[in-house]
């Protein structure tokens, strides 16, 4: 009797541990960001671009897919011409390509959207991807770095193109801060995805 007993414990904890048992199945979450490096302003020449930062920080904590709108004509490394070049973009309603595609993009129930503000608004690389993707049902998460702008209405503009989504409440952080102070932009982020309940 004995040895039936611990014949039953042990599959009941075996079956415990099975995936796909548990009371709560993790949401497929997928981390998709614009950033730029080369000269930014108040940080000087970059290697990796302040939002690309922020982005990874985020996929680390949520153990999250991840993928950087890289666009196919790269943006000037000097501030001043690619001040030039998107403010051209935003006088236009360009909608700048990017390299390669979201494989399987249905699967995923939220997906986190990252950008800097470029002078007072969403680079029109990041609209490209907005409008290109069906985002109806799904939770979208938006994340931006600045200088003092914060979000810049930038939530709201999101809202708007996606009536169909459930927005969270975004993170703006300065991308200095995310540049030069890991730790604490990983403070920040942790402090953030938790207030917002997608970490315990």
């Amino acid at each position: 009797m004995k040895k039936l007993f611990c014949l039953l414990t042990a599959a009941l904890m075996l079956l415990c541990a099975m995936p796909g048992l548990s009371e709560e199945t993790p949401a497929h979450v997928l981390v998709v960001y614009f950033s730029r490096a080369g000269e930014n302003y108040s940080v000087g020449v970059i290697d990796e671009g302040n939002t690309a930062k922020m982005g990874t920080i985020i996929a680390d904590q949520l153990n999250a897919d991840a993928f950087e709108l890289v666009p196919a004509v790269p943006y000037p490394e000097d501030y001043d011409s690619c001040l030039d070049v998107a403010t051209e973009e935003k006088r236009t309603g360009a909608r700048p390509a990017y390299v390669g595609e979201i494989e399987n993009f249905a699967q995923y129930d939220t997906v986190f959207i990252g950008y800097p503000i470029w002078w007072g608004g969403i680079p029109n690389i990041v609209c490209t991807f907005m409008e290109t993707y069906d985002f109806t049902g799904k939770t979208v998460v938006p994340f931006n770095t600045h200088e003092g702008s914060g979000q810049a209405g930038s939530q709201s503009v999101i809202a708007e193109l996606m009536t169909g989504a459930t927005i969270l409440q975004g993170l703006a952080v300065r991308g200095s801060r995310a540049q030069s102070d890991p730790d604490g932009t990983a403070s920040d982020v942790a402090a953030w995805l938790h207030s917002i309940g997608l970490t315990d």
